[in-house]
């Protein structure tokens, strides 16, 4: 029943991901019209930093989290993983604070200018840290329509709030980073009374101490391998970005900052089936330490994902020039080129999330860590020897290679865990009738650029989806699969 309980949890999540696709759009086609490159850049790069800085704060925390939610919630130690999620949180706030109050002294010693900036990027970073920290629940509970709220809502305030504060206060670039502040701020309250429902962070039964201890090295010992990993995730989220300043200016990092935006809306439709539909699943079965039904499982959630993801990259190949020049203000839409190497790396890197799954089950997360800052290392590298020749396409083709070098090192490294196999050959049709959507979609050539972009991805959505259903039908009619539907 795991496949079938997986499409439909695709499906469950799939609004989470698609209204704030179009937010993404709507974020990008006002406010690139309203800002200059340089003035984008600075906002793409508050974003570079405050991303990995939430990072190092919370994820040590949030992957045990969300790692051990099932397994506690179904055993005797309940009350351990409450009182635990209580210390994180405490841990997490402090940190928080710790980290915010610095960045404003020095701020004011040494950045004065850039308070307007300091101030709303530290309460970020607070409120965002401790939505980091709870979130993971809710997917882990199987928790879709509190999870759709979370991500539909609040996309939604943080683009009204800041069309609210450029258009009636001033078009100031903070603006934008208040935004993100704001709708943090406002949807962190009622994420936490989900999860009080969930779990009775009131409890006032006894638990001794030296038990919370046993447990919460476990916690420990996962959690901080994984906050090495997230960093160095984030290093190749972002890290092109100040790479890009440095050798070409902020001009160049708004055009990519804008661009990337906008395809990441994309990506939410790559990562839901992964992250959202396939991990909590995986965690089920996990309990049962069926092994061979884990390979299973993972098996053909990867060959379900491949039909998703290589529609969706033919796609954006298909309509990234018509899609910059309707989203983005003229001075960015040059930079639609990035579009498809950079959904390219999207999806060998959420592939990856399944591949390694084995190792994060086995709790052995310090061989990932280690993967992950070898693809860091020849991302900086590579960025440093590419950009300044062939400027911030080469960024994104940068970091295509090291997600996709991280996804060729997880599937060799995990036949020592819980092995990742592959159907190589069965995924080959899906690319090829992609190919062949994109070659007959691409002779539309239409003057009105609306037209041309609905035409043209209507025709590939088409064609795409048609034959590859077919041929998934073909497949099971032969029993060339099996899915355990």
């Amino acid at each position: 029943m795991y496949v079938k309980k997986f499409i439909i949890d695709i499906f469950s999540y799939l609004p989470s991901k698609l209204i704030p696709l179009l937010i993404s759009f709507l974020w990008s086609y006002i406010f690139t019209r309203i800002f200059t490159p340089e003035q984008y850049g600075i906002y793409g790069l508050v974003m570079a930093i405050t991303g990995p800085i939430v990072t190092v704060i919370t994820e040590w925390a949030a992957q045990p989290i969300g790692r051990f939610y099932s397994e506690y919630k179904e055993s005797d130690f309940q009350l351990v993983y409450y009182f635990i999620l209580k210390r994180f949180t405490k841990i997490v706030v402090l940190s928080s604070i710790i980290v915010v109050l610095s960045s404003i002294i020095w701020g004011c010693f040494f950045y004065q200018n850039y308070l307007l900036l300091i101030i709303p990027a530290g309460l970020s970073i607070i409120f965002n840290a401790l939505s980091s920290l709870y979130m993971p629940i809710l997917p882990a509970s199987f928790d879709s329509n509190s999870f759709r709220k979370q991500q539909i809502f609040r996309n939604v305030f943080r683009l009204v709030i800041a069309a609210f504060l450029v258009f009636e206060i001033n078009s100031n670039i903070a603006f934008l980073i208040w935004a993100d502040a704001l709708s943090s701020i406002i949807f962190f309250f009622p994420l936490i009374n989900t999860i009080k429902k969930k779990i009775n962070l009131k409890e006032k039964n006894i638990v001794k101490d030296d038990i919370i201890q046993e447990h919460i090295r476990r916690f420990y010992s996962y959690g901080f391998s994984m906050m090495f990993w997230f960093f160095s995730s984030q290093l190749l989220y972002v890290g092109d970005r100040f790479v890009i300043q440095y050798f070409l200016g902020e001009k160049e990092v708004g055009i990519y900052t804008a661009n990337y935006m906008l395809i990441s809306g994309v990506s939410g439709l790559i990562s839901a089936p992964i992250t959202l539909a396939a991990f909590p699943l995986i965690m089920k079965l996990w309990i049962n330490r069926d092994e061979k039904k884990m390979v299973k499982a993972i098996k053909d959630m990867t060959f379900i994902f491949s039909f998703i993801s290589i529609g969706v990259i033919g796609g954006t190949y298909l309509i990234a020039k018509p899609l910059a020049i309707i989203s983005l203000g003229k001075e960015f839409n040059t930079g639609y080129t990035v579009m498809f190497p950079i959904v390219l790396g999207l999806v060998v890197w959420q592939a990856s999330m399944l591949g390694h799954k084995g190792m994060e089950l086995k709790e052995c997360t310090w061989i990932m860590t280690r993967l992950i800052a070898l693809a860091a290392c020849v991302n900086l590298i590579l960025n440093f020897l590419f950009v300044p020749i062939y400027g911030y396409e080469a960024a994104a083709w940068v970091t295509f290679a090291s997600y996709f070098l991280y996804t060729i090192l997880i599937w060799y490294k995990s036949k020592n865990y819980i092995k990742w196999e592959i159907d190589i050959f069965k995924m080959i049709p899906f690319i090829g009738i992609s190919i062949i959507g994109v070659f007959i979609s691409n002779s539309i050539e239409i003057e009105n650029v609306y037209i041309e972009l609905i035409s043209k991805a209507s025709l590939f959505s088409f064609f795409y989806l048609f034959l590859s259903i077919l041929y998934l039908f073909i497949l099971k009619k032969y029993r060339i699969v099996n899915f355990n539907i």
